[in-house]
């Protein structure tokens, strides 16, 4: 049985570490060897496992080196990669990620194989093994197939009593037309402040009041301001943690995602696992790639021990 099945959009990123941004036309920008690191939904697979969850992924990666080092990144972080199918004469999907000295960051990717991914990937028995099933909607808009195998891996995982995560991602407003009913599928929904606007074709505040009113949970990551947590038609903040340094905040939403999961699974109520949420961004915001990242099994334990939780 796997703690957690996290479903689509697992890339390859490529961290670059220049001295300032924008690069400009006929600008040399100079890096050190680039950075390999899993990106993606596979950022929240590396974190969950490190927290100490068993994880698995379902995804279609290509035949070419980029997949051969995903995977034993993958492996190494302890996540199962069994259900990973490899699409012969496919690329698999790669992040550029370029970094500079303030944080900032600008990528340029494509999409791969991961836009092959279809039904029979989807092996039931495992997403009956499940506990809960993360979905990243990245790939959703994209990909005819893509929708019909997060459908099936929906339908199953509803039917045999699992807890359902969904980070829509930037095409927020066209998932909420794929997926009908979204409050009722899901556990809770998982988006920063500008796929909200857009999940709703809204404003935020207009946009947070439709959440309020939808009988769903929502958790509405604002980066450095923290999140919000709409559950039960309230709103509640839930406040950042300050981290000890900032070296990229690539992946800080993915390592929320995970930790939420988490707490959630461990038993937290929903504005703990928010709270829990915000210490592990914080950080993954101290390293560059998640591989970087200590094991951290006990991480809950040591949360609830170094704070007052009402």
């Amino acid at each position: 049985m796997f703690d957690l099945l996290v479903v689509s959009d697992c890339v390859l990123d490529l961290y670059y570490r220049v001295k300032y941004l924008p690069i400009r036309v006929n600008d040399v920008a100079l890096t050190s060897e680039p950075v390999p690191s899993p990106g993606g939904a596979c950022n929240v697979a590396v974190v969950a496992s490190k927290l100490g969850l068993k994880v698995a992924v379902v995804d279609a990666l290509g035949d070419d080196y980029a997949a051969e080092l995903l995977m034993k990144m993958l492996n190494e972080a302890g996540v199962y990669t069994g259900l990973i199918r490899r699409v012969k004469g496919a690329y698999t999907s790669i992040s550029n990620n370029i970094i500079d000295d303030k944080g900032r960051h600008a990528f340029i990717g494509f999409i791969g194989a991961g836009k092959h991914l279809k039904p029979t990937d989807a092996d039931e028995d495992i997403v009956k093994e499940s506990k809960a099933i993360f979905i990243s909607g990245f790939n959703i808009p994209h990909s005819a197939t893509v929708r019909e195998t997060v459908m099936k891996i929906i339908e199953a995982g509803l039917r045999d009593g699992s807890s359902l995560f969904l980070d829509p991602g930037p095409a927020a407003g066209v998932i909420r037309s794929h997926i009908p009913n979204l409050t009722r599928v899901f556990k809770a929904i998982l988006l920063n402040d500008s796929e909200a606007k857009a999940l709703y074709n809204s404003g935020f505040r207009d946009s947070i009041r439709l959440m309020r009113g939808s009988g769903g949970t929502f958790v509405v990551k604002l980066g450095g301001k923290g999140a919000l947590l709409i559950s039960g038609g309230e709103a509640t903040r839930c406040p950042a943690t300050k981290p000890s340094r900032i070296i990229t905040t690539v992946g800080a939403g993915d390592a929320f995602n995970a930790a939420y999961i988490m707490g959630v699974l461990r038993g937290l109520s929903d504005l703990n696992s928010c709270r829990f949420a915000n210490k592990i961004a914080s950080i993954r915001l101290g390293v560059l790639s998640i591989m970087d990242l200590p094991n951290m099994p006990n991480a809950v334990a040591e949360f609830l021990n170094t704070r007052r939780l009402p």
